[in-house]
């Protein structure tokens, strides 16, 4: 079949009205209902069970009361959940800040080594020192642990920043530093009246500049909304941070003036969400009007399909109600979730808190027993015959003080009604409930050094036990490690599209990188958590390492260059802080002999050094590679010295601990048995005591009775017999 040329033109014709009918641009209002709808849906999800997950889980971080508690009862609260929190905080703080890096950048091609080194110096920076990274870390972290998901936010801000000078200028300086000045609303001059303009004026000059910071910000878990069913943040067709904001606010952040001042006054601001009033409840919330005039500003990230091509776009839309501050095609979500349990194919995963909240429960009710037992034992409720009461008896019991009087009439005294109280029981529980949350969260009384059994252990044993216990340590350091990952490959991102140059400081020395020019395809390597990327590990492996590296030096397998390397790894690992405080770089020295000398290195003989040949050196650089690999040798010789001495002290110690721990032990188990017997004594003569007052008073009850029955009294001066003459079968005195 063919075609005329008229036919193909108006079949291209019929072809473009179609997928122009295809093509629809979404209009304001559409994209208004459709975040309204998806605002909905995440608002009904972040504050079902989640958000009561969250501020049960702050509540009992904070050693809150149950609710339960009955007055004149022992009311205190086991503080569980805060003692794993803080310490799992203070290891995975202890580290990321330790001096390692824990994010490392890649290359996608030999020839970005260079930049993938500047870009992990320039990040890290940017994030410790361009910004209180120490707090930001602990907060992401504590969120996390307590609350099943920490969530933080990053982005570039632009601040616009003053510097002031005060100069004195004569009148031809100041006419022309104000035709400089003139046009440029940078540049601001202003000059003070002076009295003899001959002398000259006083200006002061106000120069203005634009920076930018990066910076990262720890979110509260009620102001963060996402879709339900979202699997990884980056993955999320909707995402909001929700906050308050005042109207300078907004206008500071750079939206038009005009629109600010009308938006719609929000009245509403309600601080009923249960995370709120967890995290706030030791501070008065004041209700009412708002002279402050805030607004709730919505920041939403929504995948959605505006103009119609077929494929969703990432926008960022700022909103206050029905408003729509601005809209933007994005490219990535600024947000980075972790969370320290991950589940299967689930975002919010669980946390560490919820591991131990059903055992501070326990823990509590067994501590209040306990004391409620210790109580009754030392203050015990006291049964009274109504027959023997006086005036000041109840006065005198309620009177708890060593040696009172307990004032009574008759034969029968007051008499304790508890039982004998085993303490044993509610402590053998509690250590019960305490393994249980060892077991669960992997923080042992071993790893915190206030195991005392743990003396009864070799130290091959406590190594063991630790390396076991911190298996957990270690998963909750590499899941939290994954995300910081991901917020430094987004803050790369964010420093590529920017385009500024910074400053870094790499192994002592300043340098200037623009890291417009560095690949956004680099990868991250995290270097914390599982296997052999401990550190002790590391620093075990390169020993070794050291030692080959020692014996392939006078052979030529290795070379200064790579000791120094291998030697370098170990001080960070080490945190000692840059190798350039204690090593010589092979590349700097031989650099800086080079000009010192005077001499020019000619390109042969680099490609033959390079090549492996080494036919071309020179006195003076073959003298200086010896006298390197001297000085290595040197080294390593003394740093196996001083390994040996530290082996043989260890020896001698753990000898020492394991005569200690014998010695500890059988003085333990003498005490332990000298306790339970005198336990056992105490316990058989109490017995003993409370069935002869028994006895004793019921024999003297009986004998009232008896002699009541008779009409016979009882002179205080007359001496009667206590046992009666009448008895079954005839009297004793007949």
């Amino acid at each position: 079949m063919t075609f005329e040329n008229e036919d193909v033109e108006h079949l291209k014709s019929e072809k473009k009205q179609k997928a122009s009918s295809r093509i629809s641009f979404l209009s304001n209002s559409a994209l208004l209902a459709v975040l309204q709808e998806k605002a909905d849906h995440a608002e009904s999800w972040h504050n079902s069970l989640l958000a009561e997950d969250q501020a049960n889980a702050i509540d009992f971080y904070e050693a809150r009361p149950f609710g339960d508690e009955e007055e004149g009862r022992s009311q205190v609260v086991s503080p569980d959940v805060a003692e794993v929190v803080d310490y799992m905080t203070i290891s995975l703080l202890r580290t990321i800040v330790s001096g390692d890096r824990v994010v490392e950048f890649e290359p996608v091609a030999e020839d970005q080594a260079q930049d993938a080194d500047d870009a992990t110096e320039a990040v890290s920076y940017a994030f410790m020192h361009g910004q209180d990274g120490y707090k930001i870390l602990h907060d992401w972290i504590q969120s996390g642990l307590i609350e099943k998901i920490g969530i933080i936010k990053t982005a570039i801000l632009s601040e616009r920043r003053a510097t002031i000078r005060h100069i004195h200028l004569e009148e031809d300086a100041l006419a022309a530093l104000l035709m400089e000045a003139e046009g440029n609303p940078d540049i601001q001059i202003s000059v003070a009246d002076s009295e003899n303009e001959a002398n000259g004026y006083d200006v002061t000059i106000t120069r203005y500049c634009q920076q930018k910071r990066y910076i990262d910000m720890p979110i509260p878990s009620e102001e963060y909304r996402f879709s339900a069913r979202t699997r990884h943040e980056d993955e999320a067709d909707y995402q909001a941070h929700v906050s308050y904001k005042t109207l300078s606010d907004l206008v500071a952040m750079g939206f038009d003036r005009d629109v600010v001042e009308s938006l719609p006054t929000d009245y509403s601001v309600s601080y009923a969400d249960g995370r709120v009033d967890a995290r706030w409840r030791d501070e008065t919330l004041l209700s009412g009007s708002n002279p402050n005039r805030e607004v709730l500003l919505y920041e939403e990230y929504v995948r959605i399909d505006r103009d119609g091509d077929g494929i969703a776009e990432l926008l960022q839309i700022f909103r206050v109600k029905e408003v729509l501050l601005s809209i933007e095609e994005v490219d990535e979500a600024p947000f980075v979730v972790w969370t320290p349990f991950p589940r299967a194919h689930r975002m919010v995963g669980n946390s560490l808190a919820e591991k131990v909240m059903d055992i501070q429960r326990v823990k509590s009710v067994l501590m209040r027993q306990a004391l409620d037992g210790v109580y009754q034992t030392n203050a015990p409720r006291m049964a009274v015959n109504v027959d023997g009461l006086t005036e000041d008896t109840f006065d005198d019991l309620l009177t708890i003080r060593p040696g009172a009087i307990v004032r009574y009439r008759g034969g029968i005294p007051p008499t304790p009604l508890n039982a004998g109280f085993d303490i044993q029981k509610s402590l053998g529980m509690m250590e019960y409930m305490q393994s249980a949350q060892e077991s669960r969260t992997g923080i042992t009384r071993l790893n915190q050094g206030l195991d005392a059994d743990s003396l009864n252990k070799t130290a091959t044993g406590q190594a063991l036990l630790q390396a076991q216990g911190q298996q957990m340590e270690e998963y909750v350091a590499r899941n939290f490690a994954q995300s910081l990952g991901r917020l430094f490959q987004k803050k790369l991102w964010l420093m590529i599209a920017s385009g500024d140059p910074v400053a870094i400081k790499v192994e002592g020395l300043y340098r200037t990188v623009d890291p417009a020019l560095w690949s956004p395809d680099m990868r991250v390597r995290i270097t914390v958590g599982l296997g052999s990327g401990r550190k002790d590990q590391r620093l075990a492996y390169r020993q070794q390492l050291l030692s080959i590296q020692q014996q392939a030096l006078p052979v030529g397998l290795t070379g200064s260059k790579e000791v120094y390397n291998n030697i370098a790894a170990m001080i960070r690992d080490c945190g000692l802080g840059n190798p350039t405080d204690y090593l010589i770089d092979p590349d700097t020295a031989s650099s800086s002999n080079s000009i010192e000398n005077g001499q020019d290195i000619h390109p042969i003989s680099m490609q033959n050094s390079a090549g492996g040949v080494g036919k071309n050196l020179d006195d003076t650089e073959l003298k200086a590679r010896q006298d390197t690999s001297l000085a290595m040798q040197k080294a390593v010789a003394d740093q196996e010295r001083n390994m040996a001495e530290f082996a043989l002290k260890k020896q001698e110690a753990e000898a020492k601990l394991a005569m200690q721990q014998e010695e500890h032990e059988q003085r333990l188990s003498l005490v332990k048995a000298k306790a339970a017997e005198d336990a056992a004594l105490a316990r058989q003569r109490s017995d003993f005591e409370a069935s002869l007052a028994k006895e004793t008073a019921d024999r003297n009850y009986q004998i009232a009775l008896k002699l009541a029955e008779k009409g016979k009294s009882v002179s205080a001066n007359k001496k009667t017999p206590q046992v009666p003459q009448d008895k079954a079968g005839g009297a004793l005195d007949r």
